[in-house]
């Protein structure tokens, strides 16, 4: 007779608990949701009674399932830290490391960083997401991500990769042919923008510019709304209007001509960029390796 395992099915129930959903749970663990929704069946039914409460629209925890997770989700997360901790010791860092960022870092620091972590530690699985929105890094599952400084999470961890830096406006030079220069922030408002929408106040973002001791908010109403960063600078290139972008990723753009400066005495700062995690005591040997690595690593000026 087969004797039964108290703690098969745990990793599973941990995941669903935590994204709310079989499906999103099954992604991070990399199994089908037939198969994450039989090891929680066989999870409670070696417990006893049921851990989560299902319906077709959502996934909720029972009394007896959120008790549950309070225990197991700690005991999870050491099973975890030794084992990697026990790997460790037999060589390199190795397994998963889940990261998620805004498309401005990856393209400017992050990508090229990325080739030479994995060459380092060909042993580390790495998993990147870029995107715009701001996400819950526990919920979805992501080891760590990366953020400007004032859109970090006051419980969260937070290392600092690489110093405070600006973006500027920058149009095509046919767009700037076919009409009048802006000379000033207020002419600005007579121009097609291209520009974001906050994910959190589902506002429009302003561009907050600076010139010497001097800060304006513009708005421009022909504004077209494009949240990904590299989408952007395209459309911006094709002509349709101004863009504010990080200057150290446009560079090579204004270098060939593709772009040109718009009002190239202000500029908008960008805050101080972060690695940011939950906790220390949950760092695996991937992550802990890739904050070394970071740290190691010099980066192109913040300033043009």
């Amino acid at each position: 007779m087969r004797q039964k395992n108290p703690i098969e099915g745990v990793a599973v129930f941990v995941a669903v608990a935590e994204t709310g959903s079989f499906s999103e749970a099954a992604k991070r663990l990399g199994i089908s949701p037939s198969a994450a929704s039989q090891a929680i069946r066989g999870l409670e039914e070696r417990i006893g009674t049921p851990l989560l409460r299902r319906s077709t629209r959502s996934v909720s925890l029972t009394d007896v399932g959120t008790d549950y997770l309070q225990a197991a989700a700690p005991a999870l997360s050491q099973l975890r830290l030794a084992a990697e901790e026990a790997a460790g010791r037999g060589g390199q860092p190795s397994g998963p490391l889940r990261l998620t960022m805004p498309r401005a870092p990856f393209d400017l620091l992050i990508a090229a960083t990325l080739v030479a972590f994995q060459d380092a530690y060909p042993e580390v699985e790495l998993e990147i997401s870029v995107e715009a929105r701001l996400i819950d890094i526990i919920k979805q599952g992501y080891d760590a991500g990366l953020r400007y400084g004032n859109c970090l999470e006051k419980d969260m961890v937070a290392v600092p990769v690489a110093s405070t830096s600006e973006a500027v406006l920058v149009a095509s030079p046919a767009y700037l042919h076919a009409r009048a220069t802006p000379r000033v922030p207020s002419d600005l408002l007579e121009h097609r923008a291209v520009m974001c929408r906050s994910q959190i106040t589902g506002l429009i973002i302003p561009w907050t510019l600076q010139c010497a001791d001097e800060t304006v908010q513009i708005a421009p109403p022909a504004a077209t709304i494009v949240h990904d960063l590299a989408s952007q600078i395209e459309l911006t290139v094709r002509g349709l209007g101004i863009v504010s972008a990080p200057a150290a990723i446009i560079f090579d753009l204004l270098n060939a001509e593709k772009l040109s400066r718009v009002l190239p005495a202000w500029s908008s700062p960008l805050e101080e960029l972060y690695l940011y995690f939950p906790s220390r005591r949950h760092q695996s040997a991937a992550l802990r390796a890739f904050v070394a690595f970071l740290k190691g690593r010099s980066y192109l000026p913040a300033r043009m």
